[in-house]
């Protein structure tokens, strides 16, 4: 009892003990997982609906889309092109979760039937692909398919090592399959869509009459620029009063950044250019003094020239054009003197081989001399050679070796521009040579003989052999350490946006102001690899911070950041639109000033006399369109919609414009001789509606949608 007693006296304080190592488990466990918790949100790149999408995912998203750009042909090098796969990755993760989303809501799925129809009709651009075309027939063949899909199953079952280009292809056939997919879904989602937008027929005629209909008509205008600034006065209160008007239209939906930032461009210096001039002389010199064919490939090959030499006869169109522009005024044998050309900043020196007629393109013929060894294969050349020259016919021949000889043009533009190697020289150089009629036999290095027949030439064209030294000029390491080491010291005396600013001019930099800067952007002003500056900013940086030196473009930018501004998604703040909306004040408050000076006009006559108007006449205004004004520069739609329905020789004025005061007088009526249909009327309308509300539909899921982009944190 005495025990039972001093719990119960001591009840709360127990109580309280307990609560407390509930609280501490609790908490601890929390900690626990926080970091867990962390990662998890570190590992998303980004975010629809809350459907998260993970950095696995959206890598295997770009990697499906390169292999996309890969099997169509389309270059997938280069920042530009990975920065648009990227994007299209993001974007199509974003629309399919929309429009999956709301179609799930809907009841609207895609059975895998459906997506088996599709596959078998082969309709879809995405199937055109060759891998997937018939050889004989060269159309689509879903059999195809049906045949690489069992042996790539096959092959996986079999513990195979898969080629690539099998798993290209794979990869690809899955991308398509998602996509149609995907497509089909989004067109039962219009579809459903289209059946909420209606026309009928008053509508119809109304709108048919506004497109057929025109209005030529006397316009005088009175531009708000005639007024000067001066006699007109904005206040802080007009410009509130203007932003509480049109305050929706600076919403922003993202978050953004200002900044102020100094980009360096390494560029060569005085000393380079001198080296540059010095090397180019010496290269020059060996060209010059080259008297033969192998003489003038090692003078070209030492030079270090950027355009590669073929003892190729090619058209003006193969040369760059600081070398084209002269090819015709510099005699055949001739090494021009280096000339530099600084919309190129490169250098420019060439040797004129040869300058002649030839045929642009020869038709021919060939048959591959079969053998096992060379006294074979020669011996069977000639045995072939013989007796086409004897009279026998070539494709007749051709089938005793089991080929086909089908005739086959090539064209200068064929090869022109292409890398060729000795053998591919020696055989268009011999074939080019050929007249119409003739058979030669043509070894290459690599053994192969063909036995070709010339079977016609055309269009004889100017054509030139051209071993050109082309040199950039470009910056040295010692130029590029130089403008490192300044830039670094003059960071490492001013490190605050204050003293950045004040001192910048003096030391030969410019301090430069960029607004509203997104996370989804994919670099600081144009200059490529600047995503880590991007990553600063979003990430760790603070208003007022400056960031490290980060070197960017290819290598051959330095760049520093300053953090001036955040602006959170929301209303944009006024006064960092001030200077924006005080110059709308300013034309209403001008538009308003000569709207009352003009008043009393009730002519053509009187509008004209007023100071300042100016008068044209505009043919051809429809309701649709607005009329663009050649004396304010403007398109103002009140004109046009004034105008189309204002009879005859009637004068409407003062009409409030963007940009002016308005006078006019209706000259003429206009009607085309399209008759009209309710029902095609009725259907264009609806589908028209339809169109413009597709883009708003998905804006508006979107901002619904609470989409998070992170992918600047990895990508």
């Amino acid at each position: 009892m005495a025990v039972l007693q001093k719990i119960r006296k001591r009840q709360i304080l127990l109580v309280s003990a307990i609560a407390a190592g509930l609280l501490f488990f609790i908490l601890e466990a929390a900690m626990e997982s926080l970091p867990s918790l962390l990662n998890q949100n570190k590992i998303n790149v980004g975010e629809v609906n809350g459907e998260k999408l993970t950095t696995q995912e959206y890598q295997n998203l770009v990697d499906e889309i390169q292999t996309v750009y890969e099997i169509q042909g389309q270059s997938t090098t280069g920042e530009d092109v990975l920065n648009r796969i990227k994007d299209e990755a993001w974007n199509s993760f974003i629309q399919n979760q929309l429009i999956k989303d709301e179609c799930d809501k809907l009841g609207l799925a895609v059975s895998d039937e459906e997506v088996q129809d599709l596959l078998r009709s082969g309709s879809s651009p995405l199937l055109q692909i060759p891998m997937f075309m018939n050889q004989q027939t060269g159309r689509y063949d879903y059999s195809i398919i049906q045949n690489f899909i069992t042996q790539y199953n096959e092959m996986k079952q079999s513990g195979q090592q898969m080629p690539d280009e099998v798993e290209k292809i794979y990869k690809y056939y899955g991308f398509a399959q998602r996509t149609l997919r995907q497509q089909a879904l989004m067109t039962k989602y219009q579809t459903l869509l289209s059946n909420c937008f209606l026309s009928n027929p008053v509508e119809a005629k109304q709108v048919f009459d506004q497109e057929s209909n025109t209005t030529d008509i006397l316009l005088t205008s009175i531009p708000a620029s005639s007024v000067e600034d001066k006699e007109v006065e904005v206040s802080d209160k007009d410009i509130q009063a203007k932003y509480n008007e049109d305050k929706e239209q600076y919403k922003q939906y993202v978050e953004t950044r200002d900044i102020r930032y100094i980009d360096v461009p390494v560029v060569a210096s005085n000393a380079d250019k001198k080296q540059l001039d010095e090397e180019m002389k010496k290269s020059t010199d060996a060209l010059r003094a080259a008297t033969t064919d192998k003489e003038v490939e090692l003078a070209i090959k030492n030079s270090e020239t950027e355009y590669r030499y073929f003892n190729l006869l090619k058209t003006k169109n193969a040369f760059p054009m600081a070398i084209a522009n002269r090819l015709d005024s510099v005699a055949v044998g001739t090494t021009t003197e280096p000339v530099f050309d600084m919309a190129t900043n490169s250098y420019y020196a060439f040797r004129l081989v040869n300058r002649t007629q030839q045929a642009d393109s020869v038709l021919i013929r060939q048959i591959g001399v079969p053998g096992a060894d060379e006294s074979a294969i020669a011996k069977t050349a000639d045995s072939i050679y013989n007796a086409i020259q004897a009279g026998a016919n070539f494709k007749e021949v051709a089938k005793k070796y089991n080929q086909t000889a089908d005739s086959a043009w090539i064209s200068t533009a064929s090869y022109e521009n292409a890398q060729v190697d000795a053998d591919n020289i020696y055989f268009i150089n011999s074939i080019y040579d050929m007249q119409a009629g003739q058979v030669k036999k043509i070894s290459l290095n690599n053994g192969a003989t063909a036995i070709v027949k010339v079977e016609q030439t055309k269009h004889p064209i100017t054509k030139y052999n051209v071993a050109a030294i082309v040199r950039e000029l470009r910056f040295s390491e010692a130029t590029y350490n130089e403008t490192l080491t300044k830039l670094s010291t003059f960071l490492s005396e001013f490190k605050t946006v204050d003293a950045i600013m004040a001192n910048a001019e003096k030391s030969g930099y410019h301090f430069l102001d960029l607004n509203d800067i997104t996370s989804s952007g994919h670099s600081i002003a144009g200059v490529h690899a600047t995503r880590d500056a991007i990553k600063w900013l979003f990430e760790d940086a603070k208003v007022g911070q400056v960031s490290q030196l980060y070197e960017c473009g290819d290598q051959d930018h330095f760049m520093v950041v300053a953090l001036t501004g955040i602006n959170k998604a929301g209303y944009r703040d006024i006064n960092k639109l001030k200077d924006i909306i005080k110059e709308e004040v300013l034309i209403d408050k001008k538009i308003a000033l000569i709207s009352d000076k003009a008043k009393d006009v009730k002519t053509m006559a009187d509008a004209q006399k007023v100071k300042d108007a100016k008068t044209d006449t505009i043919r051809g205004i429809s309701f649709n369109n607005p009329t663009f004004v050649p004396a304010t520069a403007a398109s103002e739609q009140v004109i046009s919609a004034s105008a189309s329905k204002t009879e005859q020789g009637k004068f409407v004025g003062p009409l409030k414009g963007n940009t002016g005061i308005y006078f006019f007088q209706v000259l003429n009526k206009n009607k085309k001789s399209d008759k009209f249909d309710a029902k095609t009327q009725k259907s264009t309308l609806a589908s028209r509606n339809l169109q413009n509300a597709a883009g708003n539909v998905i804006n508006v899921l979107y901002l619904n949608a609470k989409v998070k982009d992170q992918r600047y944190i990895y990508f």
